[in-house]
């Protein structure tokens, strides 16, 4: 019971009970996104693959003639809800700045499993610079489980994919580095993960030396302080983890917000999330 308590985060909010905040959640995201579909160029529903949810949602800076950078949203829920349609609200105070926004569509669970789900952003990340040629360098964010799909990505050997895409920076927010304590939670529940299959697609288990990356690629790990103490442990050792084999990496501990809000917040040009991004890429 302890265990499960640590990995829900709706326990640890101080804002809405536990019941009401993941609703309110997804509510707050979906309409953010209405706002930015309807106040910025986009391209949606971009096809990656052949699957349902193998969709990207483009959101264009103001010219997008010239070479831009693109910072891709990976979503969260646990692997098993949310989708690209809640995730292009970060989208307006970056486009402003001449960054362009991508929301990744992959297969949750149960349809989709943790293997596919690892492919599918690999391979989103790999179409999306082959089919824009003016991308001049991609960032990754991803939000809990979001972040853990987006660490897995820094850890590809591209090779097999035809391509090295220039990630020159990750934010990853409130994220699960270290798959097997949830084997014993209801998470595993719709995901059925194995102990391998937690293993291999845990981001602590497979950092890359930084060495053999090919770019600099600055790490920013961010946690809450309402996450749980098991979300903020697993943020502090996997950046302990990256920066002791090489990585360029940040710790940052956000006062005041929880599981739920450290995210939303991307919406704000204040808020200091927005403007590590918009530092993160340098001026034309």
């Amino acid at each position: 019971q302890a265990l499960e308590d640590q990995y829900s985060p709706s326990r640890w909010s101080s804002r809405l009970d536990r019941d009401t905040i993941i609703q309110a959640h997804i509510a707050t995201m979906a309409a953010a996104t209405q706002r930015a579909r309807a106040s910025v160029q986009t391209a949606l529903h971009v096809p990656y693959g052949d699957g349902d949810r193998e969709k990207l949602d483009v959101y264009f800076p103001p010219d997008p003639s010239e070479t831009f950078p693109v910072l891709v949203y990976i979503h969260g829920g646990y692997w098993q809800c949310l989708s690209k349609e809640e995730s292009g609200f970060a989208a307006p105070p970056l486009v402003s700045q001449g960054v362009g926004v991508v929301a990744v569509g992959y297969d949750i669970a149960p349809k989709g499993h943790m293997d596919a789900m690892v492919l599918q952003v690999r391979r989103s990340i790999a179409f999306l610079v082959e089919r824009y040629s003016r991308i001049r360098g991609v960032y990754l964010c991803g939000h809990s489980a979001g972040a853990h799909l987006a660490a897995m990505v820094l850890s590809t050997d591209w090779t097999e994919y035809g391509v090295v895409p220039d990630i020159k920076g990750a934010v990853l927010v409130s994220g699960v580095y270290d798959l097997e304590p949830l084997l014993h939670t209801y998470v595993n529940d719709e995901l059925n993960m194995s102990r391998e299959v937690a293993q291999r697609n845990s981001p602590m288990q497979c950092i890359a030396p930084a060495a053999s990356v090919a770019v600099t690629c600055e790490v920013l790990v961010a946690v809450a302080q309402q996450d749980s103490p098991e979300f903020r442990r697993q943020s502090q050792e996997y950046g302990q983890a990256l920066r002791a084999a090489g990585w360029c990496v940040s710790m940052l501990d956000l006062a005041g917000v929880d599981h739920f809000d450290i995210i939303e917040r991307l919406s704000e040009e204040s808020y200091i999330l927005t403007q590590v991004e918009e530092e993160l890429h340098p001026p034309f």
